[in-house]
């Protein structure tokens, strides 16, 4: 009778609808014909990651394992942290306050190229910190914008103290390192090391309310809108953030694989800029010796539909409505590592993460006279073919792009203008930008 119940209770939430998707269990299923996975699909209130040759796992809400036995899909491994979340450990590495000391020590002893804010505070009330990192701090200049953002999944641990190293690698080479230095000096770099501190100090994959932050994100085809409405709340906080900003460029950490996934996760349809996305993303993976290396994935790389879909991503949610070219970097295939092989694991990815930041230079951008100025810019390569329709707004508005020839079709109140513009591999100080009159 109980499993009758908890059945009828799963299949109610999926009816509905639900805008997020709740992880209170976690099973991995050893499955390497993927004759399970159809049937799990179905249910919109299952989420999916560590999809490879031999299975994969699944999430879902309270009553999952009952629902598993019933349809008579044998779980292999319960993967959810179970210790008491008052007892929850974080096994060696900071804690979130401490974290917040580290950050606000970053901006203390870097005062000229390092600011440190948040962009609110989750469920329990912990700060959602942010770093910029550029050589005039204080000034929001027109400039190529690129951000990092790790750990929205809380018990994905790895990228959160990777980007903490890297912002420390970034601060102290400053006037040092020529590439480094030249990057900080051109570009405004924004690194968020934890997006959800609550998961990750409860050591699980959702926030406090369970939900999974990597598939709260609005979606996009027929009737989606950029809502942040009924989302998690460190959701609503990323969307203010990226809708402040002029990202052109991102990448978002994760673990449970060694990989680069690439968009579309959404749809099996290539993105008009598949090749870019191709490219940026084997360069990450070819300086990464486990990436390269992989068995599991061609070049260490995979698109996002390829591998498995999801919808509610944070990578498909900035490239689609944002403008933001994002990718997602799987840096290891056990979630929880060991605290002292973060340091290998910075290792294996420094180079791949100051390349990868370096490629928001390959682009093209449009700064107006009138600093207030809004509209959409039509991208067309030198085919004529349309690469995307992408709003702008604050007078500024810029892209990555590969190497040739466009043309940017911009309308902006009763103005339209062609604008022909050069993109190379060529580092141009300040960014790539033609400047636009805006007289009528």
């Amino acid at each position: 009778m109980k499993k009758l119940i908890v059945a009828s209770a799963l299949a109610l939430m999926s009816a509905q609808g639900f805008a997020s998707v709740i992880v209170k269990e976690g099973y991995r299923i050893d499955d390497p014909h993927k004759r399970f996975l159809p049937q799990l699909k179905l249910r919109s209130d299952f989420s999916f990651d560590h999809v490879n040759s031999q299975g994969y796992t699944v999430y879902g809400p309270e009553g999952l394992g009952q629902w598993l036995e019933m349809n008579n899909i044998t779980a292999a491994e319960d993967v959810i942290f179970h210790e008491d979340e008052k007892g929850a450990t974080v096994n060696g590495y900071i804690n979130h306050e401490d974290l917040g000391k580290l950050m606000q020590s970053f901006q203390e002893r870097f005062p000229k190229i390092a600011k440190v804010e948040s962009l609110g505070k989750s469920v329990q009330g912990r700060e959602l910190w942010v770093i910029k990192i550029s050589k005039n701090v204080e000034i929001d200049e027109i400039e190529p914008e690129f951000k990092y953002i790790a750990n929205m999944h809380g018990d994905e641990i790895t990228g959160r103290d990777v980007s903490l190293k890297f912002i420390a690698d970034l601060l102290e080479n400053y006037g040092k390192d020529e590439r480094i230095t030249r990057l900080i000096d051109n570009t405004e770099i924004y690194i968020v090391p934890t997006m959800n501190p609550d998961g990750m100090t409860a050591r699980r994959r959702g926030n406090a309310n369970y939900v999974d932050l990597n598939r709260d994100f609005p979606s996009f085809g027929a009737n989606a809108t950029n809502s942040p409405d009924r989302r998690a709340i460190e959701t609503q906080h990323v969307m203010r953030f990226q809708a402040g900003r002029h990202f052109s460029l991102s990448g978002n950490f994760h673990g449970g694989a060694v990989c680069v996934n690439y968009p579309w996760d959404t749809i099996k349809e290539l993105h008009p800029l598949n090749n870019l996305f191709y490219t940026i993303s084997k360069e990450y993976a070819d300086t990464n010796s486990e990436m390269r290396s992989s068995t599991e994935f061609e070049n260490g790389i995979t698109n996002g539909y390829a591998w498995y879909q999801t919808t509610g991503g944070m990578q498909d949610w900035s490239t689609y409505w944002h403008n933001d070219s994002q990718v997602t970097f799987e840096i290891s295939e056990i979630k929880w590592v060991d605290v002292k092989k973060i340091d290998y694991y910075y290792n294996d990815n420094r180079e791949s993460m100051i390349n990868y930041m370096a490629r928001i230079h390959q682009g093209a951008g449009l700064k107006f006279q009138d600093k207030a100025a809004s509209g959409k810019i039509k991208v067309l390569d030198s085919k004529n073919k349309n690469l995307g329709e992408f709003s702008f707004t604050g007078g500024e508005f810029y892209k990555v792009l590969d190497p040739g020839n466009y043309t940017y079709v911009v309308t902006s109140g009763r103005m339209t203008k062609n604008i022909p513009v050069t993109v190379t591999e060529e580092f141009i100080p300040g960014g790539n930008f033609v400047t636009v009159e805006t007289k009528r």
